[in-house]
């Protein structure tokens, strides 16, 4: 990806504006755009494959499809053998493609029977903007690309066709494509969630006008190893565990001690100088036994205040249960937490921790987390998002509200709980209030080879042992 936009995130109406304005500003046309973005398609056709390869171009009637048409001409001048499938254009720049293609020779067809025998499918039927289910020919467009994928390589013009390009959800279903070049700057939908299904290798082509376009204000953006360096404070040689802050986790019910132990192992690993577990009476000698490096006490009657009155950071939730006793802890984290006067520790809180806070009574405001980092996955974030809007989401499946619009989901955490928030998923979304962190953030590390119980009890943990070790910088981000 250039440099001027490879990490900026933005909504499909600001593209749709900012890059007419920003054509314009260096006097550029949209037909010279349209050549600038069949071109960069030309470019990752000939990276992956070289001529003469078969090649259909599938076009729709706006902009986008005549994106394809142009690309039809160059690819068919550099040698490949192409063929376009299409409905007639109803834009005047796609009219014109056509026209030119027509002039040199080209035809197209306007049904697909099947797209089998191409080695590389080209997905020009609908860019971005897509906010309706799919129907007709874009429909069995789509339903054609897909059946010949397994013996094609795809290339997505824009965004996948189906693909809504704000929040990443198929329209029901969306082109699976192999590559997707992206024009003028990043969607947001491209990066998050079920999006990853369909993208496939993301790149960008800022089409000269990336200088003009990045004045306007991205709404998100990704995270860079740069950004991160940021919070992480360099090491004295001299340095030692004391230097490195006390983190004291509270987990481990009766039965869950495994998630406890894997926790406190992460956060050892993470940096922390030291850590302190607070674990229910019956599982400390399992937990005790299994990691001698953590300093393992049961709860008492003095209950967590002498711990947390150590601590550097605090992390409430692995394995924690929803009991009586689990619901004590957070209680009485929630209480001191709320009456401290000095500087705060920051919380960091998961699994069970946040379904016992969606399970506060409703009619009562809502806890002011500040200083607290939410780490739901969707189902998580389903139920703290019902627990503070329940006469809005009454019946619905909150987990799919969440997928539908991960954006929206976390604003409304955020906004809600005055927390900041760490949406987990694929293209995990980073947010928190305005005076912590200027946009949205998002991470597209990892995979799902992280998707099972105790890699789930491991991977955010770094959050929690550099919260610990850098907590005088404490972020939500990377703290």
């Amino acid at each position: 990806m250039v440099a001027q936009l490879s990490h900026l995130i933005y909504r499909t109406e600001q593209v749709r504006r900012g890059e007419q304005a920003a054509a314009a500003a260096i006097g550029l046309s949209m037909a010279q755009l349209m050549q600038a973005a069949a071109q960069a398609c030309l470019q990752a056709i000939q990276d992956h494959c070289a001529a003469p390869a078969r090649v259909a171009i599938v076009c729709g009637p706006g902009n986008n499809g005549g994106d394809g048409w142009v690309l039809a001409r160059l690819a068919q001048a550099a040698g490949y053998q192409v063929t376009v499938y299409a409905v007639p254009p109803t834009t005047k720049l796609a009219q014109q493609a056509q026209a030119a293609w027509q002039a040199e020779g080209g035809r197209w067809q306007g049904s697909i029977d099947s797209l089998h025998g191409y080695q590389i499918l080209v997905d020009a039927v609908l860019g971005s903007g897509l906010t309706r289910p799919l129907a007709g020919f874009y429909l069995a467009a789509v339903q054609a690309i897909n059946a010949a994928a397994n013996t094609a390589w795809v290339l997505s013009v824009d965004v996948p066709t189906g693909l809504n390009s704000d929040t990443g959800q198929p329209q029901p279903i969306a082109v699976t494509a192999a590559h997707t070049v992206t024009m003028v700057a990043i969607k947001a939908g491209l990066v998050t969630g079920k999006a990853k299904d369909y993208v496939g290798q993301l790149s960008l082509a800022e089409m000269g006008i990336g200088a003009a376009f990045s004045k306007q204000p991205a709404m998100a953006e990704l995270v860079q190893p740069e950004l991160a360096q940021r919070w992480l404070a360099k090491r004295k040689p001299s340095s030692h565990k004391g230097d490195h802050g006390h983190l004291v986790l509270i987990a481990g019910g009766p039965g869950m001690s495994g998630a406890a132990i894997l926790a406190g192992r992460a956060a050892l690993r993470s940096g922390a100088g030291k850590v302190t577990l607070v674990t229910h009476p019956h599982t400390l000698a399992i937990i005790a036994q299994a990691q001698p490096e953590l300093m393992v006490h049961g709860t008492d009657e003095k209950g967590l205040i002498p711990w947390l009155e150590q601590a550097d950071a605090i992390v409430i939730g692995p394995g924690l249960g929803r009991d009586a006793w689990a619901q004590q802890q957070l209680q009485q984290l929630l209480d001191w937490h709320t009456e401290l006067t000095g500087p705060l520790p920051p919380v960091v809180a998961d699994a069970d921790a946040l379904n016992l806070l969606a399970q506060l009574p409703q009619g009562e405001p809502s806890p002011n987390l500040r200083q607290w980092v939410l780490t739901p996955h969707p189902a998580e974030a389903g139920r703290l998002l019902r627990s503070v809007m329940s006469t809005r989401f009454a019946d619905e499946n909150m987990t799919a509200v969440v997928e539908a619009d991960r954006y929206e989901a976390l604003t409304q955490l955020v906004t809600n709980f005055n927390a900041e928030v760490l949406l987990k998923g694929a293209g995990t979304l980073i947010a928190g209030p305005a005076h912590q962190i200027e946009r949205i953030l998002v991470c597209e590390r990892g995979s799902s080879a992280l998707g099972n119980s105790r890699l789930g009890r491991c991977a955010q943990w770094p959050l929690r042992g550099l919260a610990s070790a850098a907590s005088a910088t404490f972020s939500c981000s990377f703290a």
